[in-house]
């Protein structure tokens, strides 16, 4: 087995810096558009709204297991969906099941095997397919009509309309803003392959206990999707631009600008195609200890490696398959930025470069704009390390992949029977897969199957996905792919750091150059720190974790042991976990208590470690919360799982409502079991505050 090589990019800083005569363009005014939302794209989420990624993909990644979690759904056997039911006889699936908040949809998003060769439909894939909000059917008709692209002689069917829903290449998506009050649920009728639950993702945002929910302006986005390429923002275009002049061998140029500032338009066109080979992005916000951006230039607008071209336009960003790109994300500064070019090539080479700022400081919290590239070449059985962020809070926003194959020999293991990976995403520091994505080309990209009659390279919507481009090389043939998204509806949102790998495994076992890029709107320092950690089932007196310390009480059906798993442990290479185990029969109650400065109103959490072994019976654990006796929400998470035990992280957290902890320095939280509910197992509790 080969060993995965982990290679990142180790930029240099230099104090070196030169300013270069700027030429003010006049302002060029558009027609006005419904809202700001492109510019405040990097305004950060409160810390207690949540978001979440339910995907398909094989959860079984152990060693022993069949495809050793690299089925990626293609038996339709990979129990990832939330659970299975039954209706009147007819098996269901439900990919999404969320109560006790307030929420919004942000993807819906599927695969079918018919279109990606452009074929009729398959029996069994175009389903019932049914939607429930707060309770009742909101929508219920047969699974490609979410999906009609704009232009279809049938038409769209609101409110899975506009120029975010449709389909290609197998892909089928809807960006439709379902709200709800108190639940959502989504489910298909099934079959055990043609349908399952294989390749799809659902994405949603769900509402602080305050009621504090971020929804994008639909409108404001679709103006910027229906006019790509035009200036994407409200504001009036203030472009200035300069030449930089880049020495050659490792020589930095370096722009400096002084705050309060946003950066609202950065552009760059080189003097040949071969140059963007050799040049490299720093950015440094407000005098930061290291560049929060450090890429190859190319990367900022999503430019393949030459000698590949693929022009490309997405909302906020493009380039024009020669020598021109163009990135529109809003980058936000205090008091300084340095924008620093890099020659790695031999000879100097000028750049141009065209910049558009918004004077003044940006309202709200948010967050620095950041980019991590991780590059290397993947081992057969192992992950592929991705973006990696601690001790700090922030937002996904971007996600792409660059693959880079050849027929020398030089890749072991390398013959494009199966060349992807599964995305995983751990945030905030917890085991759990409160985000689980599928496999790399629809889990990244969003859209389908490549090298196929259905695949249209680099459409303007929220995803690309450039298919293969071929060029002899000396001794073989080399292919290249570009995929990614741009999450506008369906960020995925951190209040203490991110991990991001690709596992990289059995039945994916053909290996590539990678190169995983995201762009991250990222604030230093955690949001939330934990207060307390109790062990359910320990029972000493001197333990500060166990039972006594926190005044534990409860009524229970049974104790045990469980050993085993999280899913995705694997890739992770984080071992098992042995734990004792409450089966809580009518109630769990235990104390919170603060710290010295308890008299400052901090916002608090809990989340659990859950036992959710069992069959296709199994669906819902429902809780009823209560602090000091009154209502405080609901704990509401799917326990359907065959092969992992353990359940830990975002989706087994409860917010208490601020009315019922601030000022307080200690409450009581009670766990009553709702009837008729999947048996609530508890190993663990802790309990967070919220600093920020």
């Amino acid at each position: 087995m080969t060993r995965l090589l982990r290679t990142s990019l180790a930029l240099a800083l230099s104090s070196a810096s030169h300013l270069f005569a700027q030429v003010a363009a006049p302002p060029v005014r558009l027609q006005p558009r419904p809202g700001p939302d492109s510019e405040l794209f990097s305004t950060l989420f409160p810390s207690r709204v949540h978001t979440y990624v339910k995907a398909s993909s094989d959860p079984d990644d152990r060693l022993a297991a069949r495809s050793r979690g690299n089925d990626d759904g293609f038996s339709g056997v990979n129990h990832c969906e939330a659970y299975r039911t039954n209706d009147n006889g007819t098996p269901v699936s439900i990919l999404a099941d969320f109560a006790g908040r307030a929420g919004v949809l942000g993807l819906f998003f599927r695969n079918f095997w018919s279109d990606s060769g452009g074929q009729p439909m398959f029996p069994g894939e175009n389903n019932r397919t049914r939607v429930w909000i707060d309770g009742a059917v909101a929508h219920d008709r047969p699974l490609e009509e979410f999906f009609r692209n704009p232009g279809d002689p049938r038409g769209q069917i609101p409110p899975f309309a506009g120029p975010f829903t449709g389909h290609r290449a197998g892909g089928h998506l809807t960006h439709a803003q379902l709200r709800w009050q108190d639940s959502f649920r989504l489910g298909l009728d099934d079959d055990p392959f043609a349908n399952a639950s294989r390749f799809h993702r659902v994405a949603a945002t769900l509402a602080s206990p305050e009621g504090e929910l971020p929804v994008p302006d639909m409108l404001a986005w679709e103006w910027i999707a229906e006019h790509p390429g035009q200036w994407p923002h409200q504001s009036v275009r203030n472009a200035t631009t300069t030449v930089l002049s880049v020495p050659g061998n490792g020589g930095r140029t370096a722009l400096q600008l002084a705050g309060p500032q946003t950066l609202l338009e950065l552009k760059f066109t080189v003097a040949t195609r071969p140059d963007w080979t050799r040049l490299y992005l720093r950015c440094t916000w407000d005098n930061a200890a290291r560049p929060q951006v450090e890429i190859p230039l190319r990367m900022l607008g999503v430019m393949p490696m030459p000698p590949y071209s693929f022009p490309m336009r997405s909302p906020l960003l493009e380039n024009d398959g020669d020598r021109t790109i163009t990135c529109w994300f809003p980058m936000h500064f205090a008091r300084h930025a340095r924008i620093e070019l890099e020659n790695r090539g031999p000879q100097a080479t000028s750049v141009t470069m065209t910049y558009a700022t918004k004077a003044g400081p940006h309202p709200g919290d948010w967050g620095y704009f950041t980019a991590v590239l991780n590059e290397g070449t993947t081992g057969t059985g192992e992950p592929f390390q991705g973006p990696r962020l601690t001790d700090c809070k922030g937002l996904l926003r971007f996600l792409m992949i660059e693959e880079c194959v050849d027929s020398t020999g030089r890749i072991p293991d390398m013959h494009l029977s199966h060349l992807e990976g599964d995305l995983c995403i751990r945030i905030n520091g917890n085991r759990g897969d409160d985000h689980t994505f599928d496999a790399s080309e629809t889990g990244i990209g969003r859209w389908g199957w490549y090298l196929t009659p259905a695949d249209q390279p680099f459409c303007r919507d929220t995803s690309f996905n450039s298919s293969y481009q071929l060029r002899p090389i000396p001794n073989g043939v080399e292919a290249r792919r570009v995929t990614g998204s741009t999450f506008l509806f369906d960020p995925v949102h951190f209040v203490d750091g991110i991990d991001i790998v690709l596992e990289h495994g059995m039945q994916n076992d053909s290996n590539a150059d990678y190169q995983v890029l995201a762009f991250f709107y990222v604030q230093p320092g955690a949001a939330r720190r934990q207060i307390a950690e109790i062990d359910i089932g320990n029972v000493s007196p001197s333990d500060p974790r166990g039972e006594p310390a926190h005044g534990v009480q409860f009524t229970q059906w049974g104790t045990y042991t469980g050993y085993g798993n999280f899913f995705r442990d694997q890739f992770y290479g984080t071992p098992m976990v042995q734990d004792r185990v409450r089966h809580i029969r009518d109630f769990l109650r235990f104390q919170v208590r603060r710290t010295s400065d308890w008299a400052v109103n901090r916002p608090l959490s809990f989340g659990l470690r859950l036992d959710r072994f069992g069959g296709p019976g199994l669906g819902l654990c429902q809780a009823d919360v209560l602090v000091d006796g009154q209502p405080a929400g609901l704990l509401h998470i799917a326990t359907h799982n065959q092969v992992f035990q353990w359940k830990e992280g975002g989706e087994c957290e409860v917010d208490l409502p601020r009315a019922l902890t601030d000022g307080k320095a200690s409450v009581t939280v009670e766990l009553r079991p709702r009837a008729g509910s999947d048996p609530l197992k508890v190993a663990r509790v802790f309990v967070y505050e919220y600093t920020k």
